[in-house]
């Protein structure tokens, strides 16, 4: 099934219509927020951060929020998860006006990334509850559909936004991109609140504040306990998998800093990094088209094995080379892989993982997701020269693709006769 004919079906489902409602005006209001951050802090020629400094400023925003993901998990898995959608929104709204205040004071400090921090905090937790609400509104075998679908769509619109953002940053200040994606995100909340029940299937009452650090303690222990094998390696196989994307998102912010930058562009080529970004979102648009049509034929498993075989065969042709356009052409390839090796495991979680886990399993899917992405950026800052401009860590990318793709598909047999359970 191709992606468009996938659409076209799924959105005739009113549920998973109104999540991708919610979801797009999610995530079109992140991306507004996140241009508004790159232009305050990565390209502000007052801040002229080195490549040490980029990666102390991922891991403040990515990896101590990845600590939430238990709390994250217990609460989808016994909160009603609209209502956490909801109240969700309505925070992250109140606090990018925050963030709005401290950008007309010129705050880019410890304190600014704090609240940056809870931002992103809180935005995680709503795509967490994004995913795991996702089986409630389609049927089991729609599921690999429905991962293409329902991310890439929020993709998109996580880039159209980083354009209105982009647009309106240039007609304005990066304090009023703030406020634009706050008021889009009460439109979120707007939205979660017209959805279905999104789960979790349990009875009993509702868990108070009080208790949930207790229950934190008891549902990890359950976790380790209950999840099987395959869902573990699919959880090593999220870490891995972000490491060239962060890798190369970082090289690339650099390269358009430094020399692909004209020297009169103050802290770099702002059009271009944007350019190179929207190559990656053609990227993972591509995999959406092809995933749902490709992985149901092939399984998930030997898709993914081989679409990580086609992207080493492609980042290692482009290897010799750099300049803009090989660089943006790296980005559509790594794109390609992360976004259909998600796809993968998304569909892959949902089917093996049982649904009062299904919560607690993708946070820490995003915990593993954004500390890939934290580690990755934390080797770029210590092998790479400031200016970016070498041409191994693109080898290394093909090196390391080609590798899970020789693996992946043994060490899933192996986890599935661990499980004692049909290859899926």
């Amino acid at each position: 099934m191709t992606f468009l004919r996938a659409l076209v079906m799924l959105l005739r489902l009113g549920g998973f219509r109104r999540l991708v409602v919610a979801r797009v005006t999610s995530q079109g209001s992140d991306g507004v927020f996140q241009v508004a951050l790159a232009s305050h802090v990565l390209f502000n020629p007052e801040q002229n951060a080195d490549p040490a400094a980029i990666a102390s400023a991922f891991a403040v925003v990515l990896l101590p929020y990845s600590f939430l993901g238990p709390f994250v998990g217990t609460l989808l898995d016994r909160w009603p998860r609209r209502h956490v959608l909801v109240v969700g929104q309505l925070v992250r709204a109140a606090v990018m006006a925050a963030v709005a205040v401290l950008v007309v004071l010129g705050a880019a400090g410890a304190g600014f990334f704090l609240v940056v921090l809870l931002v992103f905090s809180v935005n995680r937790f709503v795509l967490a509850g994004f995913s795991a609400g996702l089986p409630h509104v389609i049927s089991r075998e729609h599921l690999v559909s429905g991962n293409a679908v329902a991310p890439t769509c929020g993709s998109v619109a996580y880039f159209l936004g980083g354009f209105v953002g982009g647009i309106t940053g240039a007609v304005s200040t990066d304090a009023v991109v703030v406020a634009v994606a706050a008021v889009g995100v009460l439109g979120a909340a707007w939205a979660a609140a017209r959805l279905p029940f999104l789960g979790p299937d349990r009875t009993g009452r509702e868990l108070r504040a009080a208790e949930v650090l207790g229950e934190v303690g008891r549902g990890l222990v359950e976790a380790a306990r209950e999840l099987p094998q395959r869902a573990r390696l699919l959880l090593a196989l999220v870490f891995v998998s972000r490491l060239p994307f962060g890798f190369v998102l970082l090289q690339t912010l650099l390269l358009f800093r430094g020399p692909f930058a004209d020297p009169d562009q103050g802290a770099g080529n702002v059009l271009g990094f944007g350019l190179a970004a929207a190559a990656a979102a053609a990227g993972f648009g591509l995999a959406a088209f092809i995933t749902p049509w490709l992985a149901p034929r092939w399984q998930p498993v030997p898709f993914a094995a081989r679409t990580l075989a086609v992207s080493a065969a492609a980042t290692l042709a482009l290897a010799p080379w750099l300049d803009p356009w090989t660089i943006s052409a790296v980005n559509f390839v790594v794109g390609f892989a992360a976004q259909a090796v998600k796809i993968s495991i998304d569909s892959l979680l949902q089917a093996h993982v049982p649904d009062l886990l299904l919560g607690r399993t993708f946070a820490l899917h995003d915990m593993m997701y954004n500390s890939g992405l934290v580690a990755a950026a934390a080797l770029a800052a210590w092998t790479l020269p400031r200016s970016g401009a070498v041409t191994w860590p693109v080898i290394g990318v093909a090196v390391l693709f080609a590798a899970l793709a020789a693996g992946l598909p043994a060490a899933w047999r192996r986890a599935a006769r661990a499980d004692h359970r049909p290859l899926g």
